[in-house]
């Protein structure tokens, strides 16, 4: 229910979990002993984060609701991301996008309040998340079902929350596209970590091989059962990204190994920016206007040394964007003949792009 995002057991994410615990009550006291597979979804810590009274105070967070004043200063409050920046050095192409203004609590604002009390908002819901699912992990061990149980923990996107001075989660920076994995079950050995890639859409795949069922033939996944199973450390070799639900054609990323290339085409060509980041080296994708003093810890794209890697991931991207079919081609790509989907024009906007300066490192 995407209404509950509330602070009490009956708006919030108790309510999600009394029914998942009620389920498996009432299978417990049917003696139901055939399989199960349940979808436990929750609606925090999606906007409007709104914890619990007692989550909140722990975090030093307040559900701020005054857009005329900044939420009060709390040492408790969650310290601010080591990539936080108060704006973006570019526009994201989506303009009067929700999520980058109207979220309540926090709008337009990134200012260092700001963004603390909403991190502790965040802190809060996830906190009761963790708390609901422990009650459910409970329920399993006490009905026996948990040792033949897979129990699988992800999410289908990260959030900024002033990170790289964006909110919302339309971009494609590794806090934001890439999200929590965790599978417990059968032949699964605890405690280990596997490295390698797997994109959401395996899911299903993957748990009808864990089960022994066919998977329907439709989908696009596959399984990394073996990665399970600590049979190899990944699937995939390549992933690839695509945000256009803003101004077309939007970005596009691709990472291989511990590169990965982002590319924005957005505002009607107003925006034309490439980044190049060696995740290795600089997992948290700082670029120049985090100042770092380390030449690994910023955006590659203009620095000569890494011409060559640059043309090589360039050219990965575009062997994706063809091999799944995207309709769109960014500017500095060939078309390929396409003629991309009609886009409904966007009304006239007031709108002041910002251009930053590029050098090489």
């Amino acid at each position: 229910d995407a209404t509950k995002r509330g602070g009490t057991a009956e708006t919030g994410s108790a309510w999600h979990g009394k029914q998942v615990l009620d389920y498996l009550d009432d299978r417990s006291n049917r003696n139901d002993s055939d399989p199960f597979l349940i979808y436990f979804g929750f609606s925090h810590p999606h906007d409007t984060r709104d914890g619990t009274p007692e989550l909140l105070a722990k975090y030093g967070a307040v559900n701020h609701t005054d857009k005329n004043s900044l939420p009060p200063a709390n040492d408790k409050q969650p310290e601010l991301p080591e990539n936080y920046l108060s704006e973006h050095p570019f526009h994201h192409g989506h303009p009067n996008l929700r999520d980058e203004v109207a979220v309540k609590g926090v709008w337009e604002r990134r200012d260092e309040r700001t963004i603390r009390n909403e991190l502790g908002r965040e802190f809060a819901c996830n906190e009761n998340i963790d708390i609901q699912i422990g009650k459910v992990i409970d329920k399993l061990r006490q009905t026996g079902e948990l040792e033949n149980t897979y129990v699988v923990y992800t999410a289908d996107h990260g959030m900024a929350i002033g990170r790289h001075g964006l909110q919302g989660k339309q971009n494609l920076y590794q806090h934001t596209w890439r999200v929590p994995y965790i599978v417990k079950g059968p032949g699964i050995q605890a405690g280990t970590r596997a490295t390698g890639n797997v994109y959401l859409l395996d899911t299903l795949t993957t748990l009808c091989d864990l089960v022994n069922v066919d998977a329907p033939s439709t989908i696009q996944g596959k399984s990394f059962r073996p990665v399970l199973r600590g049979e190899t450390d990944t699937i995939r070799d390549v992933m690839y990204g695509a945000y256009c639900g803003g101004t077309k054609p939007g970005m596009r990323c691709v990472k291989q190994g511990d590169w990965k290339l982002i590319k924005y085409d957005v505002l009607d060509s107003e925006v034309r920016e490439t980044q190049l980041f060696n995740l290795a080296k600089n997992p948290l994708e700082f670029i120049a206007e985090h100042g770092k003093s380390d030449p690994n810890l910023t955006d590659l794209a203009e620095d000569p040394k890494y011409a060559e890697k640059l043309s090589e991931m360039e050219n990965l991207l575009l062997s994706e964007m063809r091999r799944l079919n995207d309709p769109y081609r960014l500017w500095d790509q060939p078309d390929d003949g396409l003629s991309p989907p009609a886009i409904q024009k966007r009304k006239p906007r007031k709108l002041q792009t910002k251009r930053r300066k590029k050098t090489a490192q």
